[in-house]
């Protein structure tokens, strides 16, 4: 039996410290600029010597703790106080710690926003009756009940509404709310939906768009007088066109465009009444701009990685890149982020190459300052595919149990990557595991060229499309001796009939057709699964609604019967990605160990 697979795996202490979740890089997670001007910043975990996640900006190295907040869901802006939403309950805390129950959340809340007029206000998603005992496949549509609360009229059930709704947003004064519609009851590749408005006054629900294409977010103006939304409005193409974003004033028809299109939009939010600001992913760099509601863009020069806030005379924000571990800019001074452990070792570096057609292609390099050249190199084949990949330090992080055990860590940009524009971004389509799989293999001649890696010691991992790029590159090609792959998928057609999305083969492979044809199994790993010869490891979650289980246990079973080293690591309860600490904990030691076997350094 494999190392990585025996039931009670452990690692050397220093390892068993590399792969634990919580001593993980603490990043800032919301950043809130209160009614009376102070300015708020969460992390992701409490900061050394303090049992808070909440702190006060008090100037450039000055954090004053807010007590008591270190199991926090969500927090609001309260005036000069916050509004804390934890353990099935919202309380009013100030920012000495000291708090009060504002109400206990009925049950089956889900999507939700708050805000503060004189009182909470809210606006929320709740959880229909749902039919017992047998029903149809596919399953029915079911219908949520959107809610409205304030302290004079308590909780108000506004109208009825398609289940699977998410992404609320309500304005300042809790008049009114927009959330987003999925098309499809079942997860989409494509994320196809529309954006629903309320008015609480009347309560009437009003179909904002229609034809919205891919749908990721909207956002309600603070004084309720319209919406910034990203969409693409792509019916053809919704995966692989970068979306916009839209400002559509209430009650109008037309929505304005405010970028440019061809962009990878990271995140968005409100700066002011006027203006929003936005950080693009610009190849495998960051760039943020303010953009006011009649679409004049300012590059800001922070490359922010956070919410924005500012007091008229400069931004507080995290920012990081490719020289920096995250950081606080603090009106363009830089504050230190206090971390559970010293990960100034990690660093990355840039490579650029061109594939086997000339198609220029980028790569991002995880390394320690004393990663030897020629170590083993190990290909992190990112998901999507259309996902991203960063030139930022504290990526590196993430990998930090493979770089510290004395390996390198490469991430290529493969083509239908996001961030390089439109046509870079459908370049794969059509050809999946033919050109982007090129595009690595080219990738790791390069490393070799440079003196990098050796030829003979490079392994591949990784996770969703990563998964399916992992299967393939071990399948039909010789270059890589080993392989991880975690949520992946062999079978195009199988994948679209046994989960309900259409919208991934529709767009990348081939329009459905019966009977076959071969563009529609030319890119799949299952007529392959023969000339897989190398050791791999597949780790899955049981309840997957997006890459099924049945991907994974196919390839361990064909392995197996063929007498070759596999593995398969099953998460229960675990969807498309692993959310459990223990589980994330488990993963990350199976996987180095599985590579220390198999690909020793």
């Amino acid at each position: 039996m494999a190392n990585a697979l025996r039931p009670n795996l452990t690692l050397s202490d220093e390892r068993e410290r590399d792969v634990d979740p919580d001593v993980d890089l603490v990043r800032v997670n919301r950043i809130l600029k209160l009614a009376d001007g102070p300015i708020v910043c969460t992390f992701s975990a409490c900061l050394p010597d303090t049992d808070t996640r909440v702190f006060k900006v008090e100037g450039p190295g000055e954090l004053k703790p807010v007590p008591g907040l270190k199991d926090i869901d969500k927090l609001w802006p309260a005036g000069g106080r916050l509004m804390v939403m934890a353990d099935g309950a919202i309380d009013l805390v100030d920012l000495d710690g000291d708090r009060s129950r504002l109400l206990d959340l009925p049950d089956g809340i889900g999507s939700i926003d708050v805000s503060w007029n004189d009182g909470i206000r809210i606006g929320a998603i709740q959880e229909g009756e749902r039919r017992e005992g047998p029903g149809l496949f596919p399953a029915v549509r079911e219908s949520d009940s959107l809610q409205s609360y304030s302290p004079q009229t308590g909780w108000v059930q506004v109208a009825e509404i398609p289940s699977g709704c998410w992404g609320l947003s309500l304005s300042g004064d809790g008049s009114r709310c927009a959330w987003v519609e999925p098309v499809n009851i079942v997860p989409e590749e494509a994320m196809r939906g529309e954006f629903r408005v309320c008015d609480f006054g009347t309560g009437e629900v009003s179909n904002l768009t229609e034809g919205a294409g891919q749908a990721r977010s909207i956002l309600m103006a603070k004084d309720g007088s319209g919406l910034v939304y990203r969409a693409n409005f792509q019916s053809k193409k919704p995966i692989t066109t970068h979306t916009d974003l839209w400002w559509h004033p209430w009650g109008s028809e037309t929505p304005k465009r405010l970028t440019t299109g061809g962009r990878c939009i990271d995140h968005f939010d409100w700066l002011d009444d006027r203006t929003i600001w936005v950080s693009f992913i610009h190849g495998v760099s960051r760039v943020t701009e303010t953009i006011d509601l009649d679409g004049n863009a300012n590059t800001i020069g922070i490359p922010a990685t956070s919410d924005i806030a500012t007091n008229g005379d400069g931004f507080i924000c995290e920012a990081g890149d490719a020289d920096r571990l995250p950081f606080l800019s603090f009106k363009d001074q830089v504050v230190k982020i206090p971390q559970p452990d010293d990960f100034e070792d990690l660093q990355i570096r840039v490579v650029d190459w061109n594939a086997s057609d000339g198609l220029p292609i980028k790569g991002v390099i995880y390394e320690a300052k004393d990663t030897r050249d020629g170590a083993p190199l190990l290909v992190k084949a990112h998901g999507g595919p259309a996902g991203d990949v960063e030139a930022n330090r504290g990526v590196a992080v993430r990998h930090r149990a493979l770089i510290r055990a004395g390996y390198r860590v490469f991430e290529p940009a493969f083509r239908g990557s996001i961030g390089f524009g439109d046509d870079f971004l459908g370049a794969n389509i059509g050809c999946q595991g033919v050109k982007d799989l090129d595009d690595i293999v080219t990738g790791v001649d390069k490393l070799v060229e440079d003196g990098l890696a050796d030829s003979d010691r490079v392994g591949i991992f990784g996770g969703s499309y990563g998964g399916y790029m992992t299967f393939r590159a071990v399948a039909v090609t010789d270059r890589f001796k080993t392989g991880v792959a975690l949520y992946g998928f062999i079978d195009n057609r199988w994948m679209t009939l046994e989960t309900g999305d259409f919208t991934y083969e529709d767009e990348y492979i081939a329009p459905v057709t019966w009977p076959m044809k071969q563009d529609a199994v030319k890119s799949d790993v299952f007529s392959h699964l023969q000339e897989i010869n190398c050791p791999l490891l597949m780790l899955h979650g049981d309840q997957d609604p997006i890459c099924t289980l049945s991907q994974s246990k196919i390839v361990y079973r064909a392995l197996a019967h063929r007498g070759i080293e596999t593995g398969l690591v099953v998460y229960p309860g675990e969807g498309h990605g692993f959310r459990k600490p223990e589980h994330r904990r488990d993963c990350a030691r199976r996987t180095l160990a599985w590579f220390e076997e198999f690909l020793p350094v």
